[in-house]
């Protein structure tokens, strides 16, 4: 049993970390930002679908540089995290594209499932570097157990998502039940958050 303590600390510590990784900033943005759209009904299973599509990216580039050796292009994590900023500020616009349809009560276009997909699988791409330099120095030298702790990490990220999904549609569903202009306005802010820190990220890089 010793000698499994090292083996179950990476699992947790890989847990841990995608449990905290979902709560990043900019995960939050994008997620109640295209959840919080219909009176937030869809949002478990949008943050549901985030988070499988971030979990492909990850394990894809795990894939990679941990089995097949390679490595990732300098330009790579740039790239990406402009995607991520410039997908924040359109997430942000259609929020209140969305909610001006609702006003002039016109039928608004539900956004999709396989939308929330797409912006997982940016997200992830552009997170995966930090997370693969963490584990050569976390001491997991084997392919085999990188890719166990980026799993684990995964399954983590998915489940603390899925809170946040069912978070947001018990929330919005309440300040619907409690007054509609509430619902409007929490919508309305999470549009704003999602605009705004895409804009932050935009000038920050």
């Amino acid at each position: 049993m010793a000698d499994m303590a090292p083996l179950l600390s990476m699992l947790l510590l890989g847990f841990s970390a995608g449990v905290i990784h979902a709560f990043d900033a900019d995960h939050i943005a994008a997620v109640s930002g295209i959840s919080g759209r219909n009176g937030g009904r869809h949002s478990f299973r949008f943050a549901l679908h985030w988070g499988f599509g971030h979990g492909i990216a990850v394990i894809a580039i795990a894939t990679f540089v941990l089995v097949a050796g390679a490595a990732i292009p300098t330009q790579f994590s740039a790239v990406a995290e402009s995607a991520v900023a410039w997908m924040l500020i359109a997430i942000g616009a259609m929020t209140f594209i969305h909610l001006w349809q609702q006003n002039q009560n016109t039928e608004a276009t539900a956004p999709r499932s396989h939308n929330a997909s797409l912006i997982g699988l940016v997200h992830g791409s552009a997170g995966s570097a930090p997370l693969l330099a963490v584990i050569p120095a976390a001491g997991m030298t084997s392919p085999t157990l990188g890719m166990l702790h980026v799993v684990v990490f995964n399954i983590g990220l998915i489940l603390a998502m899925a809170g946040v999904g069912a978070a947001l549609r018990s929330g919005l569903s309440a300040a619907g039940r409690y007054h509609h202009a509430f619902q409007l306005s929490i919508q309305s802010a999470l549009g704003i958050f999602a605009t705004s820190f895409g804009v932050f990220l935009l000038f920050s890089h």
